[in-house]
């Protein structure tokens, strides 16, 4: 776990911080992105700090001193199943509803970096737990995956943002 400390404070520093400037960015814009009639942002904003919330959390919880690579998979797989089952439903969600094609293969597309992410995520967590192996390379591959899903989400909302101040 020693040889993984350096990625994954960054990682813990890198989520925290985009986190904190998407809390901003929402907080300024929060009719623009949390309003009644702006059900897109909203769930752009409520999937980026998902991402965010989850490379965070799976990165402090690896700082651990002394945590055994079972007990770290066991309670990162806990912790991330709740809401990765509300990945799957949010995907559910964006498939079944009715919009014009493009923009429907934009937000599936947009959904199945995070259903990817997660999916990485409880596999190198069950398996951690179930002492099938040891893949914490797995798991950094699965918090890149988040990461750069929720910045991708999150440049998207920015300029819906901005479209909308336009007019």
């Amino acid at each position: 776990m020693q040889a993984w400390a350096g990625f994954y404070t960054a990682t813990a520093a890198a989520s925290a911080a985009l986190l904190g400037l998407l809390f901003v960015v929402v907080s300024i814009n929060a009719p623009a992105a949390l309003g009644p009639e702006q059900a897109v942002s909203r769930r752009l904003t409520e999937q980026a700090f998902q991402n965010y919330l989850a490379v965070m959390m799976v990165s402090l919880l690896a700082l651990f001193a002394e945590i055994s690579t079972p007990v770290f998979g066991g309670v990162t797989l806990a912790s991330t199943a709740t809401w990765s089952i509300w990945v799957f439903v949010r995907f559910g969600q964006t498939v079944f509803r009715r919009a014009e094609r493009r923009a429907w293969i934009l937000a599936v597309r947009r959904h199945l970096s995070s259903l990817t992410g997660f999916a990485m995520l409880l596999v190198a967590a069950t398996r951690m737990a179930l002492r099938w192996g040891d893949d914490y390379s797995w798991l950094a591959a699965s918090m890149l995956v988040l990461m750069f899903s929720a910045t991708t989400v999150s440049w998207e909302l920015l300029a819906r943002i901005a479209r909308r101040e336009e007019r």
